[in-house]
């Protein structure tokens, strides 16, 4: 057994762990419809493959003088647990998947006690099946979970033919990061991060309910298909001003933050991959850092100088982005307040995944399982997927112990009907914006 230190990045969910243990936000899910003959040894080979390929999927949490350790466990495959669902009636199988899988991404885990990865195989029909994969965010990110999907699909259709999955062997492990990381000398960056957000203040959006003293474990989320014809003219907008379409749809939604909190000064949290040498690229493991961007609408800029602002903050943050959120927190002092997070409670991301793609492995078809898991550590969470050159899905997930679905639902319509403004009048001052309200 390796015993490793957590990395930086591990450090940040272990405290967001155990400061919120009643939430189980931090478990990621891969959730997957299998429709036709499935061969049901042949996909828990490949599964336990996947896990013995990766230390993360064989990790474990111990205390040692009170600080968590990374322990690496020797490879042993993963049973996949079968759920024989076809005593139900056919018409109440569906639910009780998803109720069966709501109760596994919804768990809440004993960090040193409890399994950490899991696998479940739900037989709805002799040629109809439902997989549920889990994986503590302490051991992996969003792409992690791409990594595994793509994995195991190459070790299923080998398995079909009789062969093993041609996959590159890995140079190095998540533990090797982790050494690699507390080596790193992050002084440079760091003072950049403290002296872009010296003073930033939190952000003040109005609520529904008053803010608990704890973080609620309750969550939704608000799914908004934009127009082709909207994303299209982002794309144009992006080319225009000599930056990229995430940079229009943040500086967007910067308007529409400021605007429901009379603030021109606050920050927003993005996530980004973090995987800095192209060694990591096939590691499963959280190498998934966050950025504080800060925001600034001081002078009633018009939107293309507000474009250019957030370009500028964009850039320098992913030429900065090695310094983990964690320490810059540390760095800069700031100070935890009961119910929330620290520098930001709002986040955007902009994912280029297309959710619930259909593919198919040998005579299986494959798609996403809806599985309701809108879990958030934040107050909102903004998704933008990009799910072809312009065609874009928005969705929001909002803290329920904080907002009304109306309330959330109308923030949305906001969004869209100021991003429609801005790619046709990009010259217009943010004021003139608020005025156009509809």
């Amino acid at each position: 057994m390796r015993h490793l230190p957590l990395s930086a990045l591990q450090q940040r969910f272990w405290y967001l762990c155990t400061a919120y243990p009643g939430d189980a936000s931090p478990i990621l899910v891969l959730n997957w419809r299998l429709r036709g003959p499935l061969d049901v040894p042949a996909w828990q080979a490949a599964v336990s493959a996947v896990v013995d390929r990766h230390e993360s999927l064989r990790t474990g949490f111990v205390l040692r003088d009170g600080e968590p350790v990374q322990v690496v466990l020797p490879p042993a495959g993963i049973d996949t647990e079968v759920i024989d669902l076809r005593g139900l009636p056919e018409d109440e199988r569906e639910g009780r998947a998803a109720e069966l899988l709501s109760g596994r991404t919804h768990r809440l885990l004993d960090l040193t006690a409890d399994p950490l990865v899991g696998s479940c195989l739900l037989r709805l029909a002799d040629d109809h099946h439902v997989w549920c994969f889990t994986m503590h965010h302490l051991l992996a990110d969003g792409a992690s979970l791409r990594i595994v999907g793509r994995e195991i699909r190459a070790g299923f259709v080998a398995a079909l033919d009789g062969a093993k999955p041609d996959l590159p062997d890995l140079e190095l492990q998540y533990g090797d990061f982790a050494l690699w990381q507390a080596e790193q000398d992050q002084a440079g960056d760091l003072a950049y991060w403290r002296e872009r957000l010296a003073g930033a203040p939190q952000l003040q959006l109005p609520t529904d309910l008053p803010r608990p003293a704890e973080k609620s474990a309750h969550s939704a989320e608000h799914l908004h298909q934009m127009s082709q014809e909207l994303g299209a003219k982002v794309v144009e907008l992006s080319r225009a001003a000599r930056c990229t379409p995430f940079m229009v749809l943040l500086a967007a939604l910067q308007v529409l933050l400021g605007e429901r909190s009379g603030q021109d000064d606050f920050c927003v949290g993005t996530p980004v991959a973090g995987r800095v040498r192209a060694e990591f690229e096939p590691v499963v493991g959280l190498f998934a850092n966050t950025l504080a961007l800060r925001a600034d609408l001081t002078g009633d800029p018009t939107f293309t100088d507000l474009l250019r602002r957030t370009r500028t903050t964009v850039i320098g943050g992913l030429q900065r982005q090695s310094a983990p959120l964690g320490r810059v927190i540390a760095a800069l002092g700031v100070p935890r307040e009961p119910g929330r997070t620290q520098l930001f409670d709002v986040v955007f991301s902009m994912r280029n995944d297309t959710p619930a793609a259909l593919s198919r492995l040998g005579p299986v078809e494959v798609e996403g399982f809806p599985h309701g898991h809108a879990k958030v550590l934040h107050d909102l969470v903004f998704d933008i997927w990009r799910l072809d050159e312009t065609g874009m899905r928005a969705g929001i997930r909002y803290d329920t112990a904080l907002f009304r679905p109306d309330t959330v639902e109308a923030m949305a319509r906001r969004y869209e009907q100021i991003l429609s403004a801005v790619v046709a009048r990009p010259g217009d001052r943010l004021s003139e914006l608020v005025v156009s309200r509809g």
